[in-house]
């Protein structure tokens, strides 16, 4: 007997649906979140699915109050013609009226592996769509994609949050990443672009087998005769995805009720409430924590984690210590504490002049008033400047107060605000120091989306 599955992928009628060019009316429907926004940005590489996109956007932007639309392509300089590419994507677009940004990557080696070109790109990008005073950012993203993204983290031996794979929006820092045809086929924007007469850029870099992504995506078809087609695993992608967010609205909870951060960005966690919660909630809690407090950009392999959250529950008494994700978790008394770890290169050590704004070691945002000597240094206060000015404070953990922001001159600390230090020199001096990991805790990092590895 046929399965269901294999019923569906023969239906002739089916078949000729995945092959239609997307619909005015359809559009409509797929672009509704943005309908109401002034300026959308979108990503445009030339492939077939990008180029999808801009007809998409082009066609329905045209309508009564709609956002004017810029797009962004970029240059990776990782194979001959990109240039050309990049231009010709340019020019299409300004021949529709859209104006358009040629970008490039000017500090990507030849031989960088696709992770580090796709960080690249969207650096760029999320930068670019800023400068325009964007709201959004549209990726061409599709369910074919999808499918893909959850095979390479199932490979990877990916968490919950991980094979819940890409989201349609994802907000960050102001800026709203917007994946409308995740639910669309390859074929579909295929076939979309080619009624609008666009000719998409073919990228070998798509059948490279060096590539993990290329590798799967050849393997498609094969999975697909299985049963396990597009469809199937974006769907249960999506059941990851409710699950991940069950999870995090759990976790959510928990922070609000239980979790406190101080003026240090030390984290505070109840022993016993965190040990009773879920396996699932606790570990997400954990990452959480470790990326507000570590400065790491992706989260710990899951069997790392695992065996931290194991050693946390497993805990009756003594000393516990363990250091994760640029992290230190530390048991003290009836609490959880995760604080910020030197590491072997030490924290980031940056001239700031008068007037600067900025972040320090993602923990913190630092102001300088106008007056500061040009040649100030912001850095770790560290152990010895820690004993130099007998920094204590009860219940932190002396380490907690050595990775504290401080500022120097000429190697002399003047300064170490969140410990109420200032020498003598540093009169007239005036610098305001705000820990940000508590607003890091209250909303993770959704980009880029590769929450659990």
């Amino acid at each position: 007997m046929r399965s269901a599955s294999g019923s569906r992928a023969n239906n002739p009628l089916r078949a000729a649906e995945q092959s239609q060019p997307l619909t005015a009316d359809e559009a409509e429907v797929l672009l509704a979140p943005i309908a109401g926004t002034d300026i959308i940005a979108l990503a445009v590489s030339g492939g077939a699915d990008s180029l999808a996109l801009l007809d998409v956007v082009d066609r329905w932007r045209r309508g009564p109050n709609r956002p004017m639309a810029v797009v962004l392509t970029v240059d990776h300089r990782l194979r001959p013609g990109s240039d050309r590419e990049a231009a010709g994507v340019a020019a299409t677009a300004e021949a529709r009226g859209m104006p358009a940004r040629h970008l490039s990557v000017c500090d990507l080696p030849p031989d960088s592996d696709e992770a580090a070109a796709r960080d690249a790109r969207y650096r760029l990008l999320v930068g670019a769509a800023r400068k325009e005073g964007a709201s959004h950012l549209l990726l061409a993203h599709h369910r074919d994609d999808q499918a893909e993204t959850f095979l390479i983290r199932l490979q990877r031996g990916s968490g919950i949050f991980g094979l819940a794979a890409m989201r349609p929006l994802v907000e960050t820092d102001g800026l709203t990443l917007f994946r409308p045809f995740l639910g669309i086929p390859r074929s579909r924007l295929a076939a979309t672009t080619a009624v609008a007469g666009l000719v998409p850029v073919d990228d070998p870099m798509n059948r490279d087998p060096r590539f993990v992504r290329a590798r799967i995506r050849k393997d498609m078809p094969r999975l697909a005769a299985a049963g396990l087609g597009p469809a199937e695993l974006a769907s249960v992608a999506a059941c990851f995805a409710s699950a991940a967010d069950a999870i995090e609205a759990a976790a959510d909870s928990f922070i609000a009720d239980r979790v406190t951060v101080d003026d240090l960005g030390t984290v505070r966690m109840p022993l016993a409430p965190f040990a009773a919660g879920s396996e699932a909630v606790r570990q997400r809690l954990l990452v959480r924590a470790l990326l507000a407090v570590g400065g790491e950009a992706y989260p710990p392999r899951s069997g790392r984690l695992e065996a931290l959250d194991r050693a946390i529950e497993g805990f009756s008494a003594g000393r516990f210590k363990r250091t994760l994700a640029g992290a230190v978790i530390e048991i003290r008394g009836d609490a959880i504490l995760v604080y910020r770890e030197t590491g072997r290169d030490g924290l980031p050590e940056i001239v700031v002049a008068g007037g600067f704004k900025g972040a320090w070691d993602g923990r913190f945002r630092i102001e300088v008033d106008s007056g500061a000597p040009a040649d100030l240094v912001l850095g770790a206060l560290g152990e010895d400047g820690r004993l130099a000015i007998g920094a204590r404070r009860p219940s932190i953990p002396a380490a907690a107060l050595a990775v504290q922001p401080a500022f120097r001159r000429h190697g002399a600390l003047l300064l170490a605000p969140t410990l109420g230090f200032a020498a003598e020199t540093a009169k007239g001096l005036a610098a305001r120091v705000d820990q940000t990991v508590s607003a890091s805790l209250a909303r993770p990092r959704r980009f880029p989306i590769y929450d659990e590895l």
